[in-house]
């Protein structure tokens, strides 16, 4: 009986080890990969509005945190500015694909309701299949397209509330396309408030 026990301690401190050195690295490693993630969004936003902003800023915690009750799936709103007018905003929200989540950029101009652009900032899409969420394949299905309401797939994307359903990828194209919706109605609730 004396055995069992004396191997559980050992196992416990080992664990108990572990567990802070993780903790500790973890203290170091947390805020690089924060700011190497905030700036691959703001890049990413420099793309989607071009020379339409010059300057990307976080909104107000305050409004932040009552946007995320609503909808626990964004991660980032930015304002996008001319000078000191905002133009638009630049929403970052996860969503689920194949390979499970995935993290969207979705730019929106205030004059006209539209999408400016879309950037996938990170997923675990198969090659070559889903993957093609982040190409200049995908990406210019969402530009200049309808901000006023829900966005549908279409394999010939035409019309203003249509995006491009990539075939054998329907899973990926479907959880892209329920993140930018949940984006849309999140705009709406900014330019509407």
């Amino acid at each position: 009986m004396k055995e069992p026990v004396k191997f559980g301690i050992i196992l416990l401190v080992f664990c108990a080890i572990s567990a802070g050195l993780l903790a500790y690295v973890n203290s170091f490693t947390a805020p690089v990969i924060a700011e190497a993630e905030f700036q691959k969004a703001v890049e990413s936003y420099g793309v989607i509005f071009g020379d339409k902003a010059d300057k990307f800023e976080e909104i107000s915690a305050e409004k932040f945190n009552a946007i995320k009750e609503k909808h626990p799936k964004v991660e980032k709103i930015f304002a996008a500015k001319k000078g000191d007018e905002i133009i638009g905003y630049g929403i970052n929200i996860e969503t689920n694909g194949f390979g499970g989540a995935m993290t969207n950029a979705l730019g929106f101009l205030i004059e006209g309701e539209k999408i400016a652009g879309f950037r996938n900032i990170s997923n675990q899409e198969t090659s070559g299949y889903g993957t093609r969420i982040e190409t200049d394949e995908y990406y210019p299905s969402y530009e200049g397209k309808s901000a006023s309401g829900e966005l549908v797939l279409s394999k010939d994307p035409q019309a203003e509330n249509e995006i491009m359903w990539l075939t054998s990828a329907t899973v990926s194209s479907k959880g892209a396309l329920a993140g930018s919706n949940e984006a849309v109605q999140i705009f709406q609730e900014l330019i509407n408030e």
